[in-house]
């Protein structure tokens, strides 16, 4: 099993959870997924972007 580190962004707490043990509030990884020229979902997150949507 691997395991990715994990960053709050409300505190900027590293952690391994889902949720921060501090706030509480959920965690996300800290480094952008990785570049592939067969992107299958990059239109629909471009698309997101530009409407200003999380």
């Amino acid at each position: 099993m691997r395991t990715q580190m994990r960053v709050c962004r409300e505190d900027r707490t590293y952690t391994l959870r889902d949720a921060c043990p501090r706030c509480g509030s959920p965690t996300v990884a800290p480094l952008p997924p990785r570049y592939s020229p067969e992107d299958r979902y990059g239109s629909y997150r471009r698309r997101l972007k530009r409407e200003g949507a999380k």
